[in-house]
């Protein structure tokens, strides 16, 4: 393994070539990201930008792998790593030091759940450290502003394993061919496997951040970059053969960003070959982007996208924590519009500030970024910052700061307690049976079916109710509260009022809604619609508005209509109501029972 001379050099089949093309298509994964992260409404399937991202990882890694392989009869993998260190450890760590620091003085509430997060983080577990929590990726309700690093764990992993997996697998098998068979077999066996672990209607957090169940696009990018190998792509093609990748490529770009717009984190036929068959589509596009001459290449090599592009990685880092910090402050969907313009400016600010001062001198340089003589301003700032806040959070880790989160604590549970002193409804006294001029819904028996928004309302419920009977679950979905309602077959009988609160935690079609309604068909129910920020959320309440004009024991209190624009109801995710809310809601729930019983 002797270093290599100028005229090896000289001799090195198809060297590595800067490809733009590939740097505008990150950018477009991470801006669908962003956006989706902004407003899920705004970009339903943008999370798909991550499978992009993973695609273009096995693709550009294994072309790059091949060229050493090719060239010098071996893969170092020890150089690999390194460089694998420097481009993207330094700007990782800069981003769990800041969000660790912040919590400690801003957010202190959450400190014990960052501390397991920022380990994950630091030793590139978090999807399997997310995965033993059962955590949701696609739960809002909880802020989480590392958890997007689960997409960079799988990648390190892949990292750390697939050049070792590569260089036996071209030792033992000596054909091209042959790899290429065993890697797009291994691909077909975790798509498979994704789908055979998942179910719909549930929590896929075992399939969605699997890295077994990830392996799939990861290993396309792979097996296409022996098929159709970047770095030795004739320098100038034949027209046709040009225009028709252009093509192919174009009109995949095309049907990529239409699924971006169409499809949600509901549709489990992502789960059951869709995210193969998206990496597919990904593959075309990429077959195009690193056409030399091509003209969706140049399109997408524009200076904006390389802009962006060169700073996905930063981008990609830095948009959750902010849009986690920021949004923690207002309402889920009733922001300000200015809110989302600081989300963008705050964005690009901290990835700019990362990818200058962190990202770039630490992939040049190595630990040299420390003490560079060229930039000593710049390192003498550097270096005591990030050093004091590397002390910080090693100590934040080993639990000296603990207390802030205790004290927290303390004072959220006295304002709790505080709260339900001030709220604290007057006693009832006791009146005769309900007429049309002395009803009383407070003296019903009313049955609730719900999720984690009737479990938050079920301490005002039991005050305010004589004998309320209430079955609420967090994250129910429509398909879970089928399973419960045979229970309650004694609440199926006239006058019993049946209180329905289904749809926070995904969409749900005619046939269970009615499901759902046939199980109390002599009683009265009352359906709850919803003020949940996702794209379901208007399919969710349009179900209800019809079901409730369909039936005639079958009513709907509009929720939505009553509580948007009252964010003083509201939790911070726009679903969990404040003590206002819930009296409000309960309110709009009495007055419609008492609208129908006084009525017969």
């Amino acid at each position: 393994m002797a270093d290599i001379n100028f005229s090896e050099l000289r001799r090195l089949q198809h060297p590595p070539r800067y490809l733009p093309g590939l740097d505008g298509l990150r950018a477009i994964s991470v801006i669908g990201i962003i956006i989706y992260h902004l407003n899920a409404q705004w970009l339903s399937g943008g999370f798909l930008g991550v499978d992009t991202f993973f695609v273009i990882s096995g693709y550009l890694i294994t072309s790059l792998l091949l060229f050493e392989y090719e060239n010098y009869g071996r893969i170092d993998l020890v150089t690999f790593w390194i460089k694998r260190f420097k481009r993207l450890i330094p700007a990782m760590l800069f981003v769990v030091l800041f969000t660790v620091i912040y919590v400690v003085f801003w957010e202190p509430e959450i400190l014990k759940a960052i501390k397991g997060d920022a380990v994950a983080a630091l030793i590139y577990v978090s999807n399997w450290w997310y995965i033993f929590q059962d955590i949701d990726y696609f739960d809002q309700f909880k802020p989480m502003p590392l958890k997007h690093l689960w997409s960079l764990a799988v990648e390190e992993q892949f990292y750390i394993f697939y050049p070792i997996v590569l260089w036996v697998v071209l030792k033992v098998l000596k054909h091209k061919k042959w790899v290429v068979a065993t890697f797009f077999i291994i691909s077909i066996f975790s798509a498979f496997w994704m789908f055979y672990l998942s179910a719909p209607d549930a929590n896929n957090a075992r399939t969605y951040f699997g890295t077994d169940t990830r392996l799939q696009t990861l290993l396309l990018g792979a097996v296409f970059a022996f098929i159709w190998p970047a770095f030795k792509l004739k320098a100038n093609p034949a027209k046709s053969s040009r225009i028709t990748i252009d093509v192919l490529g174009s009109v995949a770009l095309i049907a990529l960003l239409s699924l971006f717009i169409m499809v949600n984190e509901q549709q489990f036929w992502l789960y059951s070959g869709g995210f193969y068959a998206i990496s597919l589509l990904t593959l075309l596009i990429i077959a195009s982007v690193v056409q030399p001459q091509g003209l969706l290449a140049k399109m997408m090599g524009n200076p904006l996208f390389l802009y962006i592009g060169k700073r996905s990685y930063s981008l990609y880092l830095w948009h959750f924590v902010v849009v986690i910090f920021l949004h923690k402050h207002f309402v889920a969907g009733q922001y300000p519009f200015y809110v989302y313009l600081l989300d963008i400016a705050l964005t690009f600010l901290m990835a700019e500030i990362s990818y200058r001062l962190v990202e770039t001198p630490f992939r040049r340089h190595g630990l040299r970024a420390f003490y560079l003589k060229e930039a000593r301003v710049t390192s003498i700032i550097r270096t005591p910052l990030i050093l004091a806040a590397v002390v910080m959070v090693a100590l934040v880790l080993a639990g000296h700061f603990d207390s802030f989160a205790k004290q927290e604590q303390k004072m959220t549970a006295y304002k709790t307690e505080k709260k339900a002193i001030d709220k604290q409804p007057e006693k009832l006294q006791e009146t005769p049976v309900a007429t049309k001029e002395t009803f009383d819904a407070k003296k019903l028996s009313p049955l609730f079916i719900g999720d984690s928004l009737t479990v938050g309302m079920g301490y005002y419920l039991d005050e305010h109710y004589t004998t309320p009977t209430i079955d609420a679950q967090v994250g129910r979905s429509m398909g879970e509260a089928l399973a419960v309602a045979p229970s309650y077959a004694a609440y199926n009988k006239p006058d019993q009022v049946v209180v329905i609160q289904i749809g926070t935690n995904g969409d749900f079609d005619k046939g269970q809604i009615e499901e759902m309604i046939k199980y109390f068909d002599k009683a009265d129910v009352y359906l709850i619609n919803t003020t949940v920020p996702r794209d379901y959320r208007d399919h969710v309440n349009q179900l209800l508005k019809e079901t409730a004009k369909k039936y005639k024991h079958v009513t709907l209190v509009d929720w939505y209509s009553v509580g948007v624009g009252h964010t003083e109801f509201f939790a911070y995710d726009g679903i969990h109501l404040e003590h206002p809310g819930i009296q409000k809601l309960v309110e709009e729930l009495d007055n419609r029972i008492k609208e129908n019983q006084t009525n017969e």
